[in-house]
């Protein structure tokens, strides 16, 4: 499996089947994590290869389980 580094996010995408699609910039293709990617990239792309922009990614919060929910799995 080959694999690229999205500009975007700098998450690692497999080039062969890129969930965000790819995009050709400047003779050089680009593949994707996700569409919101791509399409901030073909908005920016000057910006995203310069390094000026970045997108940090963080885990989500982790949501807060009620009393019920642990002792009867369902529930909020």
């Amino acid at each position: 499996m080959a694999t690229a580094i999205d500009p975007v996010c700098k998450m690692e995408v497999d080039t062969d089947n890129p969930n965000g699609g790819q995009t050709e910039y400047q003779g050089e293709t680009y593949y994707f994590c996700a569409p919101g990617c791509k399409i901030a990239f073909e908005r920016e792309a000057d910006q995203y290869l310069s390094g000026e922009l970045t997108v940090e990614m963080h885990e989500p919060a982790p949501q807060k389980v009620s009393f019920f929910s642990r002792i009867f799995g369902r529930g909020s």
